[in-house]
């Protein structure tokens, strides 16, 4: 009894198929089609043993075709075996293999290869062309790379959040730390200013530590938004032809006032020219300085220091404590709000903005900021901004014999 076949394929591919099927001599009856919805009206009534879809089906746009026509032919004929035989797309084929493809066939091999899987299906139940089953192997592999680097990614991402949730909750735990002390002081002066019975000397030192709290809890608040900013995208600078030198002796002043205790010494010639937004090179070397005081005992100098080169301005500022690790260097620059001792036991004041804050507004100057450990205890903070407005600096300055000795290994971020 002849087995009955069903082509559906291009007029040109049915002829060539129909001359190997006639060549080959095998008892078989074939009917073909030109598109798929006319294969599965013949399925249907025909109910073939095997069904070969070629690339016909796939030239009308309202014409079924690919994997919905394979399961369409299952559906009106459960016991026929579908031969696909297009181009040997690794997608096409897992497609066509999942709604239930019995083969799959390379146009390439032509219809020889076609009559090879005919016979294949009948003796077992899927069949793939060699190079079909290599692009479906190599697509795999591919695959299977691509999740294993997903899987990585994922992992990374993972532990990216834990470390945002554990920076917030340091952040939170840091800030809280920060604004509890002028927040008690200030109520306990409102409180006691109340009282009309204080002397005139004493309402007047009351009022000088309010107002020093109530700067401490500005400074802090402009700090938090000048990060936010920054890390928007929305902070602009306006960059101008300026003295340098006045606003490096001008946060001296400041910080001094803020911390008697720490001699600042001072290295800056008569004039600095460089390019900077004035309001913001202050705040770059208010942050660095007031840094590098919180961790200098008392008594033990702390050097700020300006210069002109050609690459352009270098400004250091360097404190002679108990240092810093360059992890805690690294992560302070990279992340906003990261504090560089423990909560539970911090013992100086500061929300952990300063380097990174710093670091963020000498790259918006065109600049690099860097940090370098002192052998004999303490840290070096360097950083060099362009001479003119509009330049950028790609790598360290040529610095001097001082800085050059510093250790290898040093931090650098720009």
């Amino acid at each position: 009894m002849p087995t009955k076949v069903v082509l559906c394929d291009t007029p040109d591919g049915l002829a060539q198929l129909q001359y190997v099927l006639i060549k080959s001599g095998a008892a078989l009856e074939v009917e073909t089609v030109t598109d798929g919805l006319r294969a599965v009206d013949v399925a249907a009534r025909t109910r073939p043993e095997l069904v070969v879809v070629g690339d016909g089906a796939e030239d009308d746009a309202d014409d079924l075709a690919g994997a919905e026509l394979v399961r369409r032919l299952l559906a009106v004929a459960p016991g026929t075996k579908v031969i696909c035989w297009t181009e040997p797309t690794p997608l096409a084929a897992a497609e066509m293999l999942q709604a239930g493809a019995a083969a799959f066939v390379s146009r390439e091999e032509g219809p020889d290869g076609v009559f090879r899987a005919m016979r294949a299906v009948h003796a077992g139940p899927v069949a793939l062309s060699a190079d079909v089953a290599t692009g479906l192997a190599d697509h795999l592999l591919e695959e299977s790379g691509r999740v294993e680097t997903l899987e990585t990614t994922i992992a990374e991402v993972s532990d990216q959040l834990q470390s945002m949730t554990t920076a917030k909750a340091d952040f939170l735990a840091n800030v809280s730390h920060e604004l509890r002390t002028p927040v008690t002081v200030a109520k306990g002066i409102a409180y006691v200013l109340k009282n009309r019975g204080i002397p005139p000397d004493e309402e007047e030192e009351f009022i000088g530590q309010l107002e020093a709290s109530l700067e401490k809890l500005s400074m802090l608040i402009e700090e938090m938004l000048i990060v936010a900013d920054m890390d928007r995208g929305t902070l602009s600078l306006e960059l101008t032809d300026l003295d340098l030198a006045p606003l490096l002796r001008q946060v001296a002043d400041e910080t001094g006032r803020q911390f008697p205790n720490v001699t600042i010494e001072r290295e800056i010639p008569q004039t600095l020219p460089g390019a900077a937004d004035p309001m913001r090179f202050v705040e770059i070397v208010r942050q660095l300085l007031d840094n590098a005081c919180r961790y200098s005992p008392e008594g033990v100098a702390v050097q700020l220091r300006g210069r002109p080169m050609d690459e352009g301005v270098v400004v250091s500022v360097t404190d002679h404590g108990e240092g810093m690790a360059r992890q805690t260097a690294s992560r302070a620059f990279d992340e906003p709000f990261s504090a560089g001792e423990d909560i539970l036991r911090k013992e100086r004041a500061g929300a952990g903005v300063g380097l990174h804050m710093a670091r963020q507004l000498v790259v918006q100057h065109g600049g690099i900021l860097w940090a370098d450990p002192i052998p004999s205890g303490g840290t070096r903070v360097s950083f060099v901004i362009p001479s003119t407005p509009g330049e950028r600096i790609d790598r360290p300055a040529d610095l001097d014999a001082e800085d050059r000795s510093a250790p290898a290994g040093s931090t650098l971020s720009g």
